[in-house]
């Protein structure tokens, strides 16, 4: 009887700790070669971010064979406690995607060439899903690797490495700053064009600010619009970035006291410094952009009022670090 209970006990807690086992999340080390295989990753981003996979990127160039990169993805899973190793080899032909998963010795290698490369690259991803997503499940993926036998699949050789081509997109949104001028912050519509190749990225934007007031005794309508130019480094969706331009305020008088006239609309140039950090969301061709950053304004210019009896008054001074926040759409155009 006492055999029994213990028996049940055991049962029981072996239970517990095969379902606390099952619901972690499966741990996958994902290469980053950095050398034409940046659109694939980007994708596999997008693509896994609802299964229940955690994902450890890893730096650093790929082996010469498929047979060296499985006893390399065996290091990288035994170093990172990894369950399943992936990566992509870009070659002049398209892309392919290789799964291992060295606990079992199975490999999953899927070649993938019609010659659209950002088809590839999206048939790439969603194969690397297809099997990360067998793993979590409990399935298994691919054939078996013979530990005396080359690879049952070969890759296209990895080199020659073709260069990463460039990537045009274009972008549109809402922009706000915290300027210390109107009452509500500064507002305005941006437009954004952009290209990125390999790591690096760089591009220009425009900004056309909408009328927002400073309320008071006297009244004035701001506006702040901006023109910039930027340059940085990328990887996955996140970007950041050092921008440089030219701020243009525009500032009307709405309302003055008894005795004062409203002077006339006036503009004020001055230059601007921008970092900025971009995170885009979504793996495919259209996303969400979120930016967050800070612009230090050189020659912020003050709203001045001539009381008109040869006395000024200064009604505000525009900030010189200006926080800035942005949403948009960016499309990738080829």
């Amino acid at each position: 009887m006492r055999c029994a209970t213990l028996a049940s006990l055991v049962a029981v807690v072996l239970a517990g700790v095969a379902a606390v086992a099952a619901a972690e999340p499966v741990r996958a080390v994902v290469r980053d070669a950095g050398d034409g295989d940046d659109e694939a990753l980007d994708r596999l981003r997008g693509q896994v971010v609802d299964l229940d996979v955690e994902v450890i990127d890893v730096d650093g160039a790929l082996e010469r064979g498929l047979d060296a990169q499985i006893e390399a993805a065996a290091d990288l899973a035994d170093a990172h406690a990894a369950r399943a190793v992936v990566w992509f080899v870009a070659s002049r032909r398209g892309v392919t995607v290789v799964v291992a998963t060295p606990g079992d010795r199975r490999v999953f290698v899927r070649e993938l060439a019609t010659g659209d490369r950002s088809a590839d690259a999206e048939a790439a991803a969603v194969a690397a899903r297809s099997a990360l997503r067998a793993i979590a499940l409990g399935g298994t993926i691919g054939v078996e690797v013979p530990r005396d036998a080359e690879p049952a699949a070969e890759p296209p050789p990895v080199l020659p490495r073709p260069a990463p081509r460039t990537r045009w997109g274009a972008s549109a949104g809402w922009q706000g700053a915290a300027d210390g001028g109107a009452d509500a912050g500064a507002h305005a519509v941006r437009l954004g064009l952009d290209a990125r190749r390999g790591r690096l990225v760089a591009g220009a934007e425009l900004a056309v600010g909408a009328p927002a007031r400073r309320d008071g005794a006297i009244a004035v309508d701001l506006s702040r619009s901006s023109a910039l130019v930027e340059a940085g480094y990328a990887r996955g969706g996140l970007r950041a970035t050092l921008g440089a331009g030219a701020l243009l305020y525009r500032r009307a008088t709405v309302e003055v006291p008894d005795g004062l006239a409203a002077t006339p609309s006036a503009f004020d140039l001055a230059a601007v410094v921008a970092p900025a950090v971009t995170w885009r969301l979504g793996g495919g061709r259209v996303g969400v952009e979120l930016t967050a950053g800070l612009d230090v304004v050189l020659g912020a210019p003050r709203l001045i009022v001539d009381r008109g009896d040869g006395t000024t008054e200064i009604l505000a001074e525009i900030a010189g670090l200006q926080p800035r926040a942005g949403i948009g759409v960016h499309v990738e155009l080829w």
